[in-house]
């Protein structure tokens, strides 16, 4: 996303696929040559465009980049039915839990099932802040090899950054603020509420789940699936990306 979103700005007028590739190779090659600091690893017209911009400017604009596309995926899924109603994000209840609706229902002990699932997706709308705090963490620990990295990548380069830089860490952080947040919903009552009448049934199988656990794993999946897709959008549709910083890093390579 990072630097292929970079790149894209500078292609906003190009309007065709042959002009993309090429303005594309050409910034590769020039990012490639600044990192490197060598004035003949690149044509002479790139490098000597690229000499005002320093390290530091180039590195900028790609994480504008890519704050960029954070903040509009975590926007997206951080309202009312961004998770609930999205066909991907949507988190289900865990199979586990779903066998013990069933159970309930035919015993005829009262239906949590949904109410339980609709909160719990209500929580992970209303975490989508803090997630999105975290990925700019992992943006702002991005290095020019990185970037390099990123650039020369495929086409989920930036996505497999973010999930190697953010690690563990997305998981640990959310996991408390979600737990917060269904406990606020009344997820986690409601949860108990099922178990406590689930434990009433004979000869029933113990279950072992956390809700938590779920919601937190499920939520990180629906977020870096789109900021996987937002990352293929802005490789498509350069005039996504068409801020101030980005047009004087890749401007030097037109």
């Amino acid at each position: 996303m990072i630097a292929s979103a970079s790149v894209l700005a500078l292609l906003a007028g190009a309007g065709n696929t042959a002009s993309a590739q090429s303005f594309f190779d050409k910034a590769k090659e020039a990012l490639g040559g600044v990192m490197e600091k060598s004035g003949t690893s690149t044509s002479e017209s790139s490098s000597t465009s690229l000499a005002g911009l320093s390290q530091d400017t180039i590195a900028d604009g790609l994480k504008q980049a890519l704050d960029k596309g954070v903040e509009v995926v975590t926007s997206n899924l951080g309202v009312t039915d961004g998770f609930n109603a999205d066909p991907v994000a949507h988190i289900p209840l865990p199979d586990t839990v779903k066998r013990v609706q069933s159970l309930l229902s035919a015993a005829g002990l009262g239906s949590y099932g949904e109410e339980i699932e609709l909160r719990m997706n209500r929580a992970a709308e209303t975490t989508m802040k803090d997630a999105g705090g975290i990925l700019v963490d992992a943006v702002s620990q991005m290095t020019l090899d990185d970037a390099k990295g990123i650039l020369e990548g495929p086409d989920d380069a930036a996505t497999s950054y973010l999930r190697r830089v953010s690690g563990t860490n997305i998981e640990d952080k959310l996991r408390p603020v979600i737990t917060d947040a269904m406990s606020d919903t009344g997820a986690l009552q409601l949860y108990d509420q099922m178990m406590g009448q689930y434990a009433t049934l004979p000869m029933v199988p113990d279950v072992k789940a956390s809700l938590t656990d779920h919601a937190t794993e499920k939520a990180k999946d629906g977020l870096f699936y789109y900021i996987a897709q937002q990352e293929a959008d802005i490789r498509s549709d350069p005039a996504q990306w068409t801020t101030d910083v980005l047009k004087k890093v890749f401007s030097a390579v037109n």
